[in-house]
C-alpha cells in the first residue's frame, strides 16, 4: 500500500465532511477500477462504488473523533465497497454471467502509470496485465477474489481478510492456490481443448 496515498487522518478527522471528501478524491478511481473488473459495466461500477461512499459518509457520521483517527481507511472502504456489490449481486442488480467475467478492456491498471520513453513496452505491459486479468475471471470466486485483491489491488492478506470476513491462514491459501492455478492454466497450450 502506497502510504504517501493515505489521507492525514488527524488533519481531517475534526471536519468530517472534509475528510469523506478526500476519500472521494483519493479512493474513488480505485474501488470503481476493482468493482469495474468484476461487473465489466461502467455504470454498475459507479453506482456500486457511489453507494460504498454514500455508506461510509453515513457510517462517520456516527463515529468519534477517535474512531476515525484509528480507521483505517483503505481497507475499510473495500470492505465497505465489497459489501455492497456482494448484495448487488445477491439481490439480483447485477446478472451473475456479468458477475463471473471481468471485461479485460476496462482495466485498473492505470496506462498513465507506464513510461512515455517506451510506448511498445507499455502497450506490452497492458496487454499481459489484460490477458493475467481475463485467466484471473476464470478461476473459481474463492481463488479470484483474493487473488485479484492480492495481486491488483495490491492489498495485505490482513486486509483481504477483513474485508471478506475470512481468517488470514484462508486467504493466504486460497491466493497460492490460485496463482498454482493459474500456473498450470499457463503451461496448457491455447488450442488445446480441456
Amino acid at each position: 500500500m502506497n502510504t504517501s496515498n493515505e489521507v492525514n487522518l488527524d488533519q481531517f478527522a475534526a471536519d468530517v465532511d472534509l475528510y469523506h471528501e478526500q476519500l472521494v478524491m483519493l479512493y474513488w478511481q480505485p474501488l470503481k477500477a476493482f468493482i469495474l473488473s468484476r461487473t465489466g459495466s461502467l455504470q454498475d461500477a459507479e453506482d456500486i462504488v457511489q453507494e460504498a461512499f454514500i455508506r461510509a459518509y453515513l457510517a462517520l457520521d456516527h463515529y468519534t473523533l477517535e474512531q476515525i483517527q484509528t480507521l483505517k481507511a483503505r481497507p475499510w472502504l473495500y470492505k465497505i465497497t465489497w459489501n455492497v456489490f456482494c448484495n448487488h449481486v445477491k439481490h439480483s442488480k447485477l446478472s451473475s454471467q456479468v458477475y463471473l467475467e471481468a471485461l479485460e478492456e476496462n482495466s485498473p491498471f492505470e496506462q498513465s502509470q507506464l513510461s512515455d520513453e517506451h510506448p511498445e513496452f507499455a502497450f506490452e505491459q497492458v496487454e499481459r496485465r489484460q490477458e493475467l486479468e481475463t485467466l484471473v475471471a476464470t478461476l473459481p470466486q474463492n481463488y479470484r477474489v483474493p487473488v485479484s485483491m492480492y495481486y491488483f489491488e495490491e492489498l495485505r492478506y490482513r486486509e483481504i481478510a477483513e474485508i471478506l470476513q475470512q481468517p488470514v491462514g484462508t486467504v493466504k491459501v486460497y491466493v497460492h492456490r490460485g496463482i498454482q492455478m493459474l500456473r498450470k492454466a499457463l503451461t496448457i497450450p491455447r488450442n488445446e481443448v480441456r
